[in-house]
Parts: structure tokens; C-alpha cells; sequence
């Protein structure tokens, strides 16, 4: 079907194109960054911040967002500033929290400082080092043995990233009973025979996410909808030190945020688009599996566009296909004339984000990942962001949803 034929100008996707606009889709990722907001933790009063600005967001274009809220189960948070000493005869200083100590997903609650000599064997009253970690089931069979024999908790290697942070980590598996600490590998090993004194206040909490799903309804109400999705959660602060969570992801929620801009102003296509900004990814893409769940029920079968990590174009985009549409008009087929029409290098890659829930459904679904520089780190933050990647992915989500809208 042409584009005349769906009430489109026969130029339109080039002047839905040229209509993205990249600062105005920074100045969203930098309100989305801003220290009030804290990282955006599902649980906290920054992500509270960060819907409501969302929310206003979507309004402004003339959208009447709805917010679809769900339990969360569990969300780990810092209760208080964490603290590692060490006096050794290799070490002997207080440790620096992120850089050379972290909390640990599996770790036991830690209500008070802990103090003990760190041994490879461990005996009663004394801190387990663990230069090799097992996985799974064996690392909780460990624990179990651990505390057994009296031992006070689990001292554990984590690797810098290339900025130098111990990369803050928000979901895991289960907890074991023991408190769990993550140093740095040197680090570690130092501390075998040293008196260790730690306090890593970690809680869980369970809390309420919230989805803001939006729709621009097309010219044929039965037609099949085109799900464009982001999540807008983060990793959360640390007590006394801002997580931006520039790129992974508020890179890709300002993308939507001004693709949306650029469709409201539009003369409508046929097929309806739904903008889903998704909370929870960082904690196991529970907003996204809530809302795919959501829509099977209502036998609604969108196709859907993820988009994380928008922040950095490496000269090529990974692209995540779930069960999608092999034919002229599904998908791939979109992806791959937007990618050709604008020259952007596209190649199948890991893309593990929210694109997964709902192909997991049994959507047809793709998840584009560009990049961000130093994820679910400190330095996560918008001045590492690229303008021109974000509007690569701009550009590319609206090419695509091009295709999509006038082809089928």
C-alpha cells in the first residue's frame, strides 16, 4: 500500500526525519539525570520525580498517558554509607565503597559492623575469602557450610570496569544467610590474615513500579498496533553518590520521548503507536513482562521496538530479533531498509533488555542497542552522552516505524 493511499505525503518519512530533533532529546536526558532524581530506583522518591516529569512529558505532546502499576518484590537499596577497613601487613587503610568494595546481590542482611580475621579456611568468627567464587546452587551450599562453622560472612573478588568502579549490580539470585562483600581482586588477596571491619547496610525492600503507556491512535482502529518501547528505571544512587544512568537508559526513554513529539505532530498513519516508557528493567524487566503479560490477555499482538542504550554509536547498532516477520512488510524487513536508507551498519547482537519479555510473548520484537559509556557507573553521566547517537536511534526508530506503518 504507498503512503498516499494511508493519507501520507509521498515525502513524509523524510520530513518525519529531519523532525527529530537530538538537543531537544537531551535536554530530557539531562532533566531525567539530575541528582533529585537519584538514579531512578523503582521504591525511591527520585524515580516518584522521574515518573511524574514523564508523565508531563507525554501530556505536553497532546498524549493522555495511562501509568500501569505492579508489585516489584524485592529492591535492594543501601540503608546507609557502607564501610570496609583492613590492618594487615599488606593492608592496612580504609577501603573506598565502589571503587575497591561493593555490596553483593547474594549477601544476608548486615545489620551492624562485622569484624574478623579474613581467611581462606574460615573458622568461627572469621571472614571467608573466596578467590574463586562458585555459582549457583554451590556458592549457597558453600554459605550454608560457612555459617555452620561459625564463620561471620563471605569476602568475595568483583573486577573494576575500565572507569575503575566495582559496576553496581541491583538484582541477583537468591540471598544467602551470610553477609556477602565484594572487593577488588588485589585487594582480596591482601586481605588474607588481616583484621577485616565492615558494615554493608544492604536492604530489600519491595515496592511499587509503574509503567506510562501512552497511545497515538491511528486511522484504522483494528489495525495492529506498533509498540515502541524504553525503560526509564536505573540502577539508583549510592548514599552520597549520584548515579546519573545517562545512557543505560535515559538515552533511550528521551528518544522515545521526542520520537513521540515528532509522531503526535504528524498526520496520522493507520496503525495505532503506543509509546511504552517501562520501569523495573534493571531488576529483571519486570515492568516489560507485566505489560506483555497485559497485552496477550487482551489478544493484543503488537510489533515491538526497544530501544536501550542510546548514548554512544560505536559505527554500528546491534539489533535483537525475537519471532519476528521474515516478510516485505514485518520487522526485519523495516529495520533493514531504515538501516540502508540512512546508512547505520546493522548487525544481529545481544541486546538483553525488555525486548525479550515481550518476545517472549510471542510479539514480534527487536531490541536495538547503540551503546553508553561506563553502565551503572558514577560516570554514567549525560556529558558522556553522544548527541549524534541519539539521533542515529531517533532517526532509525522513526524510519523503521515508517516502514511498518505504510508497507503493511
Amino acid at each position: 500500500m504507498t503512503d498516499t493511499a494511508q493519507g501520507q505525503e509521498p515525502d513524509t518519512a523524510t520530513e518525519l526525519l529531519e523532525a527529530f530533533d537530538a538537543d531537544r532529546a537531551l535536554n530530557t536526558l539531562q532533566a531525567l539525570c539530575v541528582p533529585d532524581m537519584a538514579g531512578r530506583a523503582p521504591g525511591s522518591a527520585g524515580h516518584a520525580l522521574a515518573t511524574e516529569f514523564l508523565e508531563s512529558t507525554l501530556v505536553s505532546l497532546g498524549l493522555s498517558p495511562v501509568l500501569e502499576s505492579f508489585a516489584i518484590r524485592e529492591v535492594m537499596r543501601l540503608a546507609a554509607q557502607p564501610s570496609c577497613t583492613v590492618d594487615g601487613p599488606e593492608l592496612a587503610r580504609e577501603l573506598v565503597h565502589r571503587a575497591e568494595f561493593a555490596e553483593n546481590p547474594r549477601s544476608g542482611p548486615m545489620p551492624r559492623a562485622l569484624t574478623g580475621t579474613a581467611s581462606e579456611t574460615a573458622e568461627a568468627g572469621q571472614w571467608a575469602v573466596l578467590l574463586k567464587v562458585p555459582q549457583g546452587d554451590a556458592f549457597a551450599a558453600l554459605a550454608e557450610a560457612l555459617l555452620a562453622r561459625g564463620a561471620i560472612g563471605i569476602l568475595t573478588a568483583q573486577n573494576a570496569d575500565a572507569s575503575g568502579y566495582l559496576t553496581k549490580r541491583v538484582q541477583g539470585p537468591p540471598p544467602v544467610e551470610l553477609p556477602v562483600i565484594a572487593l577488588r581482586p588485589d585487594l582480596l588477596a591482601a586481605t588474607i590474615g588481616s583484621t577485616v571491619t565492615a558494615h554493608v547496610p544492604l536492604v530489600r525492600e519491595a515496592a511499587t513500579g509503574t509503567n506510562i503507556i501512552a497511545t497515538l491512535p491511528g486511522t484504522d482502529p483494528d489495525a495492529r498496533p506498533i509498540l515502541l518501547t524504553a525503560h526509564y528505571d536505573g540502577v539508583g544512587a549510592d548514599p552520597g553518590l549520584h548515579f546519573p544512568c545517562a545512557g543505560d537508559n535515559a538515552s533511550g526513554t528521551a528518544v522515545l520521548c521526542e520520537v513521540a513529539r515528532v509522531l503526535s505532530s504528524a498526520p496520522p498513519f493507520a496503525r495505532p503507536i503506543v509509546f511504552a516508557l517501562v520501569d523495573a528493567e534493571e531488576i529483571g524487566t519486570v515492568g516489560s513482562g507485566h505489560h506483555a503479560r497485559g497485552l496477550k490477555e487482551q489478544g493484543i499482538v503488537p510489533e515491538v521496538l526497544n530501544v536501550d542504550m542510546a548514548g554512544k554509536f560505536n559505527g554500528k547498532v546491534a539489533v535483537e530479533l525475537g519471532p519476528a516477520d521474515p516478510s516485505p512488510t514485518g520487522i526485519i524487513a523495516a529495520l533493514d531498509s531504515a538501516g540502508r536508507r540512512l546508512g547505520i551498519p546493522l548487525y544481529a547482537g545481544n541486546v538483553s533488555s525488555d525486548n525479550r519479555r515481550y518476545a517472549s510473548a510471542g510479539f514480534p520484537a527487536a531490541g536495538l542497542g547503540f551503546g553508553a559509556a561506563h553502565y551503572h557507573s558514577p560516570l554514567d553521566a549525560p556529558d558522556r552522552i553522544e548527541p549524534e547517537a541519539l539521533r542515529k536511534a531517533g532517526r532509525l526508530v522513526l524510519a523503521a516505524v515508517h516502514h511498518l506503518a505504510t508497507q503493511n
